[in-house]
């Protein structure tokens, strides 16, 4: 597990700016799951997009940038989007964005791992064509949407 899981936060904010500067050219991979969370965020025009989220907990201070969320009426989704599906998704949704939004918003929140990409390893149990659906069924924990890059989520 390559990123941060929250433990004991004491306090979470919104931040107007993140960290670190954004890298002037990214190439490769990096390149192609950066233009596909681009193509997501318009596909799904409302959504908050790249937010940053300063917040301390017990292993200290940390920052969190979230791809995607937005809010229903009672709970927040938020989006994780992989180009290639990879279980690292499901985890950073759960263990760092689900408990921050949770904390900021003081509802309960939902994970979807949005990927273009199905592996041998994808969950099969767990994955819609439908945002709709992916959405419903994350009441029962992370699940995947499965959208190629363009058109519609529903």
């Amino acid at each position: 597990m390559s990123h941060r899981a929250i433990e004991g936060l004491r306090w979470a904010r919104f931040a107007a700016q993140g960290p670190f500067e954004a890298p002037r050219r990214v190439r490769g991979a990096k390149a192609q799951g950066l233009r596909y969370e681009k193509a997501l965020a318009h596909a799904l025009r409302g959504a908050e997009w790249g937010r940053w989220i300063e917040f301390e907990d017990r292993n200290g201070h940390g920052w969190a940038q979230p791809d995607l969320f937005f809010a229903l009426r009672e709970e927040i989704v938020v989006l994780e989007a992989k180009y290639t599906w990879v279980a690292e998704g499901h985890s950073q949704g759960e263990l760092l964005y689900k408990p921050l939004l949770e904390h900021l918003f003081r509802k309960k929140c939902r994970v979807v791992v949005v990927c273009k990409v199905l592996t041998p390893l994808t969950p099969r149990g767990r994955v819609f064509g439908r945002l709709e659906d992916a959405v419903r069924a994350s009441a029962g924990g992370s699940c995947v949407l499965h959208w190629i890059g363009t058109g519609g989520l529903n």
